[in-house]
């Protein structure tokens, strides 16, 4: 070679303020800054990798002194680079500490730039504070780093802080095609801003992948092809392909599409969220504020626009979600291709399947078929010269907020007479239900037998054991609550034409034989059962029962279960005006608190005698 070859980025990079791209809110800032000489004397640059971070540094370090002596004087030795990553101790501070005493030879300002200077040490800082805060006055400290965050906030308090941005796709492309202009090449404006997505925002790796390809095109020409081969990059006709697959709900062009990009050597994982990033280019593209954010060329934008017209919002939202969150699951998957097969086929809606398959035959089938409901049985020989009076529903309105409706019990209908009156009358309020109820006259009570309707049942709360117990038989008007499955309640008034309630005697030896009765039945809840066999009841004069417990967690446990003992025990003692009341005495059930091993182990000796022997058997001790 006769000269020595420069990489574009180190070829164009900028000489001038206005040369840099995309870092307008900080070259101009820095321009009025110098001019008006309201410089501060300590700068810190922070941004991504590549986006003109130490570029700006040395253009600042050189306007510093021409605006303040003058142009087209060489201050190269006004200006110290000094890289942290591999100079970060207090030796290396200390020694630029004794540098910044010097006036400059030429010009009025030393410009002294530290990159990375997140890589110092704590040492090192701690020594370059004092010297950041009041340094001499021709002295001007630059800072450039990737990572603010790690930087000592005693050190970002000194300094004067300019955050530089990604830059954008649109400004990379723009400049590489004038890159390109300059290297006497043609490039495809679709192969431009392709290699400007594939850089990420960084401006010096987007200028690295030019070089790359530039060395590789034949003839002087960039086309998107070659640019697509070089960067491994799946063509966006695939993405248009895959979704009209989508749409249609083909999934075998689906499946046959993952095995295309895996067979020419695809990342899996790209290829996922590139595709994603097509559906958002679809979900941008519905709206005129949003179009404006696609980052695309013209031709490119007009296809995007053609396809999503035939799109809705919604479902290019739903599918962007979906590919999102199979990306996040992408890393724990075991088997990467089944996890993107999955994630594609299940954005394939069960319609568009069900309409490709099924076109309209079966759906005018499934309407014009009968709806299927139970037929009555045929009515017997005898009861076809009459008909059979309707079934009359007595709604029964709840007592308390904690009763519920069970489903309606269907009774058979008892044999009608010969014929009804149409005619009916109110016979006044249900002393239960509060509502006036009509009922059909019959000609006398014992020619016209009374029809049984159908009875909604009131419950209290739910019980598992209700699932067990077998449907209930039919059961005529006017019979007690025992036999509908219902247990009487106080909520309830006492109808002595409905119910006639059981009111035999009780006695203490009775009660509390049925007491442990009732904890039998609390075998799946073994701590409340253990409860109810310790404390004992007492009967009082009122049919009250009294029940005294240790503490308000007691109370609310025994009061859980009230509903299933109260039943119980006035079936077993046939008295339904039995009532629990429980109170709250510590001390009531002659429990013994213990707190230290000893005390423990004498209680449980105190159950059980044979622990002591297991005891020094296994030469245990109490701790």
């Amino acid at each position: 070679m006769d000269q020595q070859y420069l990489v574009s980025a180190r070829k164009y990079r900028p000489a001038a303020f206005a040369s840099v791209v995309g870092q307008a809110h900080v070259t101009e800032t820095l321009e009025h800054e110098v001019v008006s000489g309201r410089l501060a004397q300590a700068l810190l640059f922070t941004g991504p990798r590549g986006v003109g971070k130490t570029t700006c540094a040395r253009i600042l370090a050189r306007r510093i002194n021409e605006v303040h002596t003058g142009e087209g004087l060489d201050y190269s030795l006004n200006i110290f680079e000094l890289d942290a990553a591999s100079n970060n101790t207090v030796d290396d501070i200390r020694q630029l500490i004794d540098q910044v005493r010097f006036a400059p030879q030429m010009g009025t300002y030393k410009v002294y730039i530290i990159d990375e200077v997140h890589m110092l040490s704590q040492a090192a800082f701690n020594a370059f504070l004092k010297t950041l805060e009041e340094p001499p006055a021709h002295a001007v400290f630059i800072l450039a780093t990737t990572e603010k965050h790690k930087v000592l906030p005693t050190i970002l308090s000194r300094c004067q802080i300019f955050d530089f941005k990604r830059i954008g796709i649109g400004d990379i492309a723009e400049h590489l095609a004038w890159v390109a202009q300059q290297e006497g090449l043609t490039a495809d404006p679709q192969a431009l801003h392709a290699i400007a997505e594939k850089a990420d925002g960084s401006l010096r790796d987007s200028l690295s992948i030019f070089d790359r390809i530039a060395a590789f095109a034949q003839g002087g020409t960039l086309t998107y092809e070659l640019v697509r081969q070089n960067l491994q990059l799946v063509d966006r006709a695939l993405f248009v392909q895959l979704w009209e697959s989508i749409e249609a709900g083909d999934r075998a062009s689906v499946l046959t599409a993952v095995h295309n990009v895996l067979d020419q050597g695809f990342d899996l994982q790209r290829f996922l969220m590139g595709f994603a990033g097509y559906v958002r280019e679809l979900l941008l593209a519905h709206h005129p504020s949003t179009v404006a954010l696609l980052d695309a060329p013209d031709s490119v934008k007009r296809g995007i626009l053609d396809s999503a017209s035939r799109v809705s919002a919604g479902r290019a939202a739903t599918a962007l979600k979906r590919l999102v969150a199979a990306d996040a699951g992408y890393r724990a998957a075991s088997n990467a291709r089944w996890h993107v097969e999955v994630a594609l086929l299940d954005l394939i809606s069960d319609e568009s399947v069900d309409e490709k398959k099924n076109p309209t035959s079966e759906r005018v089938a499934e309407l014009e078929a009968p709806a299927k409901r139970p037929q009555p049985s045929s009515p017997a020989p005898s009861e076809a010269a009459v008909p059979a009076p309707a079934p009359m529903a007595v709604p029964v309105e709840p007592a308390a907020s904690f009763l519920q409706e069970s489903e309606p019990i269907e009774l058979a209908p008892v044999e009608p007479a010969a014929s009804l009156p149409q005619m009916s009358e109110p016979i006044g309020p249900d002393p239960v239900l509060d509502e006036p109820v009509e009922v059909p006259l019959a000609p006398s009570p014992e020619t016209v037998p009374v029809v049984n309707p159908v009875v909604r049942v009131r419950r209290t709360a739910f019980s598992l054991k209700d699932l067990e117990s077998p449907s209930p038989a039919p059961i005529a008007v006017g019979a007690p609550l025992e036999q509908l499955g219902q247990e009487p309640d106080d909520s309830v008034a006492e109808v002595s034409t409905l119910v006639e309630r059981r009111l035999r005697p009780v006695t203490q030896a009775a009660l509390e034989t049925a007491w442990l009765e009732s904890a039998a039945t609390l075998d799946e809840v073994p701590v409340i059962k253990a409860i109810v066999q310790q404390v004992k009841p007492v009967l009082e004069d009122d049919n009250g029962v009294r029940v005294s417990l240790e503490n308000d967690l007691q109370e609310g446990y025994l009061n859980s279960v009230r509903d299933r003992i109260l039943p119980f025990l006035r079936q077993a003692l046939h008295n339904d005006s039995l009532k629990i009341r429980t109170e709250v005495q510590e001390g009531a059930v002659n429990a013994r608190l213990v707190y230290t091993p000893d005390e423990r182990y004498a209680f449980l000796l105190e159950k059980n005698p044979h622990l002591d022997e297991f005891r020094r058997e296994f030469q245990l001790d109490i701790e």
